[in-house]
């Protein structure tokens, strides 16, 4: 069981990101396997919601606390049965199926596929089947994206199974050859994915970012910041062993997110859509979601902290404004091996920039 004693703020500072001890031009970063299967299936030109579903058996689950742990998760999710007598219909599961998008978008830290809903009720259902274990966890009103992981996929495990037999594999040896491709790709069995819903980001009004920047425009801003702070947790998490529901974690993406859609890093507009006004949080701050593990008392302490490391990055934001998407992703990874404590630093900037590697 995970160790739930909160933190003192001096360990929660601490940085997960292990080191690279290479350059990333020597990292493989080349697409993982599962992206190939979702490329020539779900995310296919004229694939259907059908498709999906098919593909995501999670989806037919109804949504329920216990569902996890049910004997329709485990045959349908788990060991791959493709029917149950409690699966849901196809046309039962989206309230617009025609709002629903499938695509392979692309990356430097390796392309995944991205799962797109119109209606809000939609987005809702696959946070809970893809992200929760088909459980119907509370999602707060500002979220409207999802980084998964550790997906686990049958379908596709089914698929690969059933042509090691072809190719002369021994039934007997599969579970051998499963520990070998797991070794060779993580995502052998699992996929990642993205999951997105338009809406202002982080509930900050169009006006406040631009004002000449209409609701709809702002909408579509949005969507690419939310789609590059995801592919950012995707890139920590694949590159450098980590990726968690951290402060540190969310001023990596959204760094990479508001330099990539409006083109430039506001410290103001940052602190903005965490729910931080000075000293104050204000009431369903995004920024709670990502203080679960630190000790309340110290809280108060976090936010100047924060406001520091934000101001700071407006030094050296610049540095992520590139059109090459390697260099992003290069400096990122230079970025995260600062801890937040560091990054406070008035002369941090300076030595960030100074950096031989930038």
């Amino acid at each position: 069981m995970a160790d739930s004693t909160p933190m003192s703020l001096a360990s929660y500072l601490k940085s997960e990101f292990k080191p690279i001890d290479m350059g990333i031009d020597d990292l493989d970063l080349s697409n993982e396997g599962h992206v190939q299967w979702w490329r020539q299936g779900a995310a296919a030109e004229g694939a259907s919601v059908e498709d999906l579903v098919m593909s995501l058996p999670h989806l037919r689950v109804p949504v329920s606390k216990g569902a996890s742990k049910s004997e329709i998760y485990r045959r349908l999710v788990l060991a791959g049965e493709p029917e149950d007598p409690g699966a849901q219909r196809v046309d039962e599961i989206f309230r617009d199926p025609s709002g629903v998008q499938v695509s392979i978008r692309e990356h430097p830290a390796g392309d995944l596929p991205v799962l797109e809903f119109s209606d809000r009720a939609d987005f809702e259902r696959a946070f809970r089947a893809l992200g929760s274990r088909c459980e119907p966890v509370d999602i707060p009103t500002s979220v409207h994206a999802l980084y998964v992981s550790g997906l686990p996929n049958s379908v596709r495990a089914s698929e690969l199974r059933e042509r090691w037999c072809d190719q002369g594999g021994d039934p007997s040896s599969w579970p051998e050859e499963m520990k070998r491709l797991r070794a060779s790709d993580p995502t052998a069995f699992h996929d990642r994915l993205i999951l997105l819903h338009p809406a202002p980001y982080a509930g900050i009004p169009s006006e406040r970012v631009d004002p000449s920047l209409d609701d709809a425009g702002w909408t579509m801003k949005s969507q690419a910041l939310r789609l590059e702070h995801e592919f950012t947790h995707h890139a920590t998490h694949r590159i450098l062993g980590s990726y968690r529901l951290h402060v540190h974690d969310e001023v990596l993406a959204d760094l990479m997110g508001f330099t990539k859609a409006i083109g430039r890093w506001d410290a103001d507009l940052f602190l903005l859509g965490l729910g931080i006004d000075g000293d104050r949080i204000v009431p369903g701050a995004r920024l709670l979601a990502y203080v679960q593990s630190l000790s309340e008392g110290d809280l108060p302490s976090l936010l100047p902290i924060v406001d520091k490391v934000a101001r700071n990055l407006e030094s050296v934001a610049d540095l992520f404004l590139s059109d090459d998407p390697l260099l992003r992703l290069r400096r990122m990874l230079l970025l995260a091996g600062n801890d937040l404590r560091q990054m406070t630093d008035p002369q941090w900037p300076a030595a960030f920039r100074a950096c031989p590697s930038i």
